[in-house]
């Protein structure tokens, strides 16, 4: 039915264009009149198809935008491009909205006219005087409705009298609703319970103004209480109990009425049941949240005292009376307390910031070590006691007479003994003298030197790829690699290895000779970069959690800002709904941050959902710009919403990648005024791995898009970051092994300097 009524209204048009001349824009409208949308759609449907052409430019006048009919004889159709046509509907759309407003604008005068004789008159004597727009004249600034339904202006006669009326109306209806206040205020405060609007009316008197009630709180069940009473606080603590944490602006913000349960909180002030947890979001104790606080506190004050009892009765102490998820937290409060971290034969102890007597700190660290310190006279802090009783890397390498570099390899042969304070590592005294102190201290250290596999041959009398063999037989332990990949070994344990060589040899059937070197048979090598086929994948693919929820929160029909890891999957949830949009026989606009990525997302989709379904428009390239799933920056999208809403009528959805460019100093802007200006009817997919005030940023669009905004995140990263530190070796360390490394890298001098 529609097609039939727009076909005969594109005859009636063509009938009006002429051939031979042209006749412009706003002309051609008064002429045929209708209805502004059915003349725009069919004045664009003739000129994309090239029956009438268009001259003219876009900021100009409407009724400079002149019409012609072509020369359908041949050779002038045919020089008419389809860019030309695409132009000319184009063109069309744009003029359309001024002439709107110019329609608009003489309908209002037109009213204006006759109604300046003061006479009242409804809408349909005013429709029969005149072709009457929607929302006139009830939206006219000048123009005032009587009781009646009639309409005049409100500089007559009937309007001042009107507008007099209502003034004194609204000044009774104030003080009544002033007084009615002031009763209500008196009621709830004598009955301390919430009152429904029967019984408020029943106590009043009198029928119930709204204003009188608007500074109350209207609770579920349908009765009225003072935002800042028990029961207002209640309703608030049951709406926090079935939502997440929300953040200290947030909670201020939504909850703005209840004043003093606000300035409260503002000031880390806690009113049951609300609980503020550490990182300053609000929930209240029935959630988990709230609950894990809460029993997260009482092991906190579990921890202070049983920490306060261990440093009042020890100058050392351990933390492993403490269960592991107590741990933690004692951890940091013995640090918090003034304790010191030692780590002394990989555990972890603590010194208690307190006065104790030397002897006492000597009998403790004897047990620990099993080393005698001396016991002196008075009392000291444990940790000043055990820095005067033992060395750092380079006092200890000046007291052996060896580098800073050998003393690391004295520590790992267990010739002396240390410990780390703080991540620093330091040998206790009396292991110091005594190995200084033993007669065999060169051959300790020649002992720990280390050397190369050549080197090793050369002691056992055998071939690189034969010690090569001891080492993957485990006979031999490697103690390290070199810049170029090759083992090192210790000169002790090779050494110690020749008084098993015979029977290694024997093993591998040859005579135990020691000069005799066993033939090397060589195997063919495999190539380096082989790697085995990916296992194949069984059963459905399962979505995460936080993909589940976002994909429910779209198709319920809410906006959705996703913050998670890279590499989690966000892009699988934009994939899941362009399938339900394109499904619902709806488009959807993909934006991306530049253009090299709107390429390769471009290809993906293509080949995903075909090329005919998917478009792609950049500053360079334009394909298929009427496809359902359009791919395109965000800047081309921005300008879209000012130029051409009503391209979007089909829209449902867009999806911002990367919308943390939103915080971008210089492009930030596209991604703001595009959330801002994007028609109503669109919501929005969000994605991004860094958005850390998601909350505030899901606030704003909110209160401009006038919508719910869906917020799911994901902490898990796919693939966890651990820290590795690699060595002049090339060997990989864990932390506390790089810090020793990097200790001894530090204080490593000349030898000769200490002998």
């Amino acid at each position: 039915m529609a097609n039939t009524r727009t076909e005969e209204f594109k005859k009636i048009l063509l009938e009006q264009v002429p051939v031979d001349g042209t006749i412009s824009l706003f002309e051609l409208l008064e002429r045929v009149g209708g209805e502004i949308g059915l003349f725009s759609s069919a004045l664009q449907s003739l000129a994309s198809r090239g029956d009438v052409e268009v001259s003219g430019t876009p900021e100009g006048d409407p009724e400079q935008i002149l019409l012609t009919k072509p020369d359908i004889s041949g050779e002038a159709l045919a020089k008419t491009g389809a860019k030309d046509m695409t132009r000319a509907a184009r063109l069309i759309a744009i003029c359309m909205p001024r002439i709107r407003v110019l329609l608009r604008e003489q309908a209002a005068n037109r009213i204006r006219e006759i109604l300046k004789d003061g006479t009242p008159r409804t809408r349909e004597e005013l429709a029969a005087m005149m072709h009457l727009p929607p929302r006139l004249p009830e939206s006219m600034p000048d123009a005032i409705v009587m009781p009646d339904g009639s309409y005049t202006l409100k500089g007559t006669p009937a309007g001042e009298a009107e507008l007099s009326r209502r003034t004194a109306e609204s000044r009774e209806r104030r003080e009544a609703a002033q007084r009615q206040r002031q009763q209500i205020d008196e009621l709830l405060e004598e009955n301390e319970t919430p009152l429904s609007k029967t019984e408020l009316e029943t106590l009043l008197g009198e029928k119930l103004l709204p204003e009188a009630i608007a500074h109350l709180m209207r609770l579920p069940d349908g009765s009225y209480a003072h935002p800042d009473s028990d029961a207002a606080w209640d309703e608030v603590g049951r709406y926090l109990s079935r939502s997440e944490p929300v953040s200290r602006q947030e909670f201020m913000r939504m909850f703005k009425r209840h004043k003093k349960l606000v300035a409260r909180i503002k000031k880390g002030r806690e009113e049951p049941p609300f609980v503020i947890l550490p990182d300053g979001r609000i929930t209240v104790e029935t959630r988990p949240e709230g609950r894990e606080e809460l029993r997260r506190r009482e092991i906190l004050a579990y921890v202070h005292y049983t920490l306060k009892e261990k440093m009042g009765g020890r100058s050392f102490f351990t933390l492993e009376d403490f269960a592991p998820r107590e741990r933690a937290l004692a951890r940091q409060e013995a640090i918090h307390a003034g304790c010191v971290e030692l780590k002394i034969n990989k555990k972890e102890m603590f010194c208690a910031p307190i006065q104790a007597d030397q002897g006492r700190i000597a009998a403790e660290l004897k047990e620990i070590t099993g080393f005698d310190f001396p016991a002196g006279k008075g009392t000291t802090v444990p940790v000043a006691y055990i820095i005067d009783n033992s060395l750092n890397t380079r006092e200890t390498g000046r007291a052996l007479g060896v580098r800073p570099g050998d003393v690391a390899e004295l520590k790992e042969q267990g010739y002396v003994q240390g410990f780390a304070l703080e991540g620093n590592m330091r040998f206790w005294r009396p292991s110091v003298d005594r190995l200084r102190n033993s007669p065999n201290i060169e051959r300790l250290i020649r002992r720990s030197e280390k050397i190369k596999l050549t080197d090793a041959a050369r002691i056992l009398g055998l071939s690189s790829d034969q010690i090569k063999s001891i080492i993957r037989e485990g006979y031999l332990r490697s103690a390290g690699r070199t810049v170029q990949g090759v083992h090192q070994l210790r000169r002790g344990d090779v050494e110690d290895l020749l008084a098993r060589l015979p029977e290694i040899k024997e093993r591998w059937g040859e005579p135990s000779g020691q000069g005799q070197e066993r033939a090397v048979r060589r195997k063919k090598r495999r190539p380096r970069n082989r790697r085995p086929a990916p296992a194949p994948v069984s059963g459905p693919l399962k979505l995460d959690e936080y993909q589940e929820k976002s994909i429910a929160a779209l198709k319920e029909g809410h906006s959705v800002l996703v913050a998670a890891p890279t590499g989690t999957g966000k892009t699988l949830i934009a994939e899941r709904l362009v399938e339900h949009i394109l499904a619902q026989g709806k488009e959807v606009i993909y934006t991306s941050p530049i253009k090299a990525l709107s390429n390769q997302k471009y290809r993906d989709f293509a080949r995903i959902y075909g090329y005919d379904r998917v478009g792609l428009i950049t500053g360079d390239v334009s394909i298929n710009e009427r496809a359902s799933l359009l791919v395109m920056t965000t800047e081309i999208f921005r300008n879209w919403c000012f130029a051409n809403p009503e391209w979007m009528n089909g829209i449902s959805h867009v999806i911002f990648d990367e919308i943390h460019y939103l915080d971008d100093v210089e492009r930030g802007t596209a991604w703001e005024e595009s959330i801002i200006f994007a028609p109503p009817h669109i919501n929005i997919l969000g994605l991004s791995a860094t958005v850390p005030n998601i909350m505030e940023l899901a606030s704003w669009m909110e209160d401009v898009r006038s919508g719910k905004v869906v917020v799911v995140e994901e902490y898990r990263r796919a693939v966890p970051l651990e820290i590795r530190w690699i060595s002049p070796d090339n060997e990989v360390l864990d932390q506390d092994e790089a810090t020793d490394e990097i200790e001894a890298l530090r204080q490593a001098g000349s030898r000769s300097q200490y002998v």
